[in-house]
């Protein structure tokens, strides 16, 4: 699942404010996304927002209602940002 963050929180770049003006969402954007059923379709939370850095955070088992609260993109220290590569466990390439 994903939504959309309408907002950044004082740990992004730039520091806290809303990227809504006049209705429009024009000063930039965010999503976090989060497995459907923790567990058993993933565990981890993911965020990024315009620039494109994705971080990510296991969220335990109230993933969906941690996530369903969240409203602004704020990558503070216990998020992990996710490095460039292949995924995990993904074989060797050629």
């Amino acid at each position: 699942y994903f939504k959309i963050l309408k907002a950044q929180g004082k740990h992004a770049p730039g520091g806290a404010y809303d990227y809504v003006v006049k209705g429009n969402m024009i000063l930039g954007f965010g999503l976090v996304a989060h497995p459907a059923t923790y567990g058993s379709s993933g565990i981890m939370t993911f965020i990024v927002n315009q620039e494109g850095v994705v971080f990510q955070k296991d969220l335990g088992k109230g993933t969906a209602k941690a996530a369903g609260k969240m409203k602004r993109y704020d990558p503070d220290p216990t998020w992990k940002k996710v490095e460039a590569g292949p995924p995990q466990g993904a074989p060797p390439g050629k």
